[in-house]
């Protein structure tokens, strides 16, 4: 059994955040991450083909604490502008440097994370939490806590917390809506489209992007994001349905339409949790002994900066106990 002060599950940007603040004053604080890396969506697939950030697109920032880290994280030159032919905001947009994963991987710097770890069940014992495990599919150890934080999207906290605590009800009000992301690679430039194009409601893409367009990534690589509703209305679609549906609406909302080539490399990806459609309307959520705690993006709003905004809110409400 591993024993720690502060277990937070989920090493996303609210996670990292979270456990950066309170690593800085002593505290002992432990991540678990189900998956290989840090940094949730923001997130870069490799390839032969160059990289493809095929979760968050860019960040931009209105409050100080998220001003600073985008500062500090340009300043070591792990964030670097982009500008791309179709940028529709005045608000500048900064992304990872080469990829969007580099932003997670330089906040994770120093943390205690166990990756590949996915956790199959909480018992309260006592004042503590038992937290089973399992790693890389198969039984992990035991962790121990005193305080215990979910920085996972909504549905899952409310799964893994509500049979804990009444208080997690209200994790019911969140909706967060699905996305097929498409990533693909061509041989030859497509001239005659920007690097952006956004999606009207009706249609089947709600984004078009070149990402081999930002800073330090090579070829020519796009990322597709469905809407939305049209994501929820496949969201057990097949791969290779998908595919075809989202080549075919590039091809449609490009104006391309047959002039535009096979691709030599793609590949899709389902975000079952991408985008907040409904938030708490508060910054995080815990029970009334202070011991069990939610937060995320989906606390507050459907930016990434919303994810750094609750882990930063719940860092000093926990401080301050």
């Amino acid at each position: 059994m591993i024993e720690t002060d502060i277990l937070v599950i989920g090493a996303g940007l609210a996670g990292l955040t979270l456990a950066r603040e309170l690593s800085t004053l002593g505290n002992k604080v432990l991540l678990l991450e189900k998956s290989k890396s840090p940094g949730g969506r923001l997130s870069t697939r490799r390839s032969d083909f160059g990289g493809f950030d095929h979760g968050a697109q860019y960040l931009t920032s209105r409050t100080a604490g998220f001003t600073a880290l985008l500062n500090d994280l340009s300043q070591n030159g792990k964030l670097a502008p982009w500008n791309p032919d179709g940028k529709d905001s005045a608000r500048p947009w900064w992304v990872g440097k080469p990829g969007m994963s580099e932003i997670g991987q330089a906040m994770a710097r120093d943390l205690g994370i166990q990756y590949d770890t996915r956790v199959t069940g909480i018992v309260k014992q006592g004042q503590k939490f038992l937290v089973h495990t399992d790693y890389r599919s198969e039984p992990g150890p035991d962790y121990l806590t005193s305080r215990l934080v979910a920085a996972i999207p909504a549905p899952q906290a409310l799964e893994l917390l509500t049979p804990l605590d009444p208080a997690f009800v209200r994790l019911k009000k969140v909706a967060m809506a699905p996305c097929w992301s498409a990533m693909l690679a061509f041989d030859t430039r497509l001239a005659g489209i920007p690097d952006l194009i956004r999606g009207q409601q009706a249609d089947v893409l709600s984004l078009i992007a070149r990402n081999s367009s930002k800073p330090a990534r090579t070829g020519e690589t796009f990322i597709l994001h469905a809407a939305p509703q049209w994501s929820r209305e496949h969201v057990e679609g097949e791969h290779e349905a998908v595919k075809s549906a989202m080549i075919n609406a590039m091809r449609e909302q490009t104006r391309l339409g047959g002039s535009l080539p096979d691709p030599a490399h793609f590949a899709v990806h389902r975000w079952l949790y991408a985008l907040v459609e409904t938030p708490l309307d508060q910054p995080f959520l815990g029970n009334p002994e202070n011991t069990l705690f939610a937060c995320g993006d989906w606390c507050i709003d459907g930016r990434a900066e919303a994810a750094h905004q609750s882990g930063e809110a719940l860092a000093r409400h926990i401080m301050s106990l």
